[in-house]
C-alpha cells in the first residue's frame, strides 16, 4: 500500500497505526475489526522489525530442546500457530543432541528479503559466498536476481 510522503511522516506510534488501519480498510472494503491496536509498543518494532505496521497479534509460545550447538545448549523458544511445530523442532534438538551437537559459522548477521538459493551442501553455499565477496560478481549476480 502506498501511501506517498506520508510514509516517512507516520512514525510507528499506536495512532500512526490507527490511520494506516483504516487507509486500509477503506482501500480494500475489507474490516480488521478483531485485530488490536492498543497496548503494543510499536516503537520497539520501527524500523527493525515489520514495515507499515496495522496491528498486532498475540501468538503461543512453546519451548524445544536443548539443542546442542557450537558445544552450547539453547533452549528455543516459538511463537507459532502452527499445530506440531514446536514437537517436531524438539524432535529434530534430540536428534542433533544425540549426534554430539551440531557446528554453526556466522559469515554476517544481517536481514534480507530475497532472494534465497538452495544448494545440496554447506561447501556448494560456502563457495557461492567467497564468490559473491567479489563485487564484480555480486554485481553480476544482482543483475540476473533483479530480472
Amino acid at each position: 500500500m502506498a501511501m506517498g510522503g506520508e510514509r516517512e511522516q507516520i512514525k510507528g506510534n499506536e495512532k500512526a497505526t490507527s490511520i494506516k488501519c483504516e487507509a486500509l480498510q477503506r482501500l480494500t472494503g475489507r474490516s480488521l475489526q478483531g485485530l488490536p491496536l492498543e497496548g503494543f509498543d510499536y516503537e520497539s518494532i520501527l524500523e527493525q522489525c515489520c514495515e507499515m505496521p496495522v496491528g498486532y497479534v498475540h501468538i503461543s509460545v512453546g519451548i524445544a530442546g536443548p539443542l546442542l550447538l557450537n558445544g552450547c545448549e539453547y533452549l528455543e523458544l516459538m511463537a507459532t500457530t502452527e499445530g506440531c511445530l514446536v514437537a517436531s523442532a524438539n524432535r529434530g534438538c534430540k536428534a542433533i543432541f544425540a549426534s554430539r551437537g551440531s557446528t554453526s559459522v556466522l559469515l554476517r548477521n544481517g536481514m534480507i528479503g530475497a532472494p534465497v538459493v538452495r544448494f545440496a551442501s554447506l561447501k556448494r553455499a560456502t563457495e557461492l559466498k567467497f564468490f559473491l565477496d567479489d563485487p564484480l560478481n555480486f554485481d553480476t549476480l544482482t543483475v540476473v536476481f533483479n530480472k
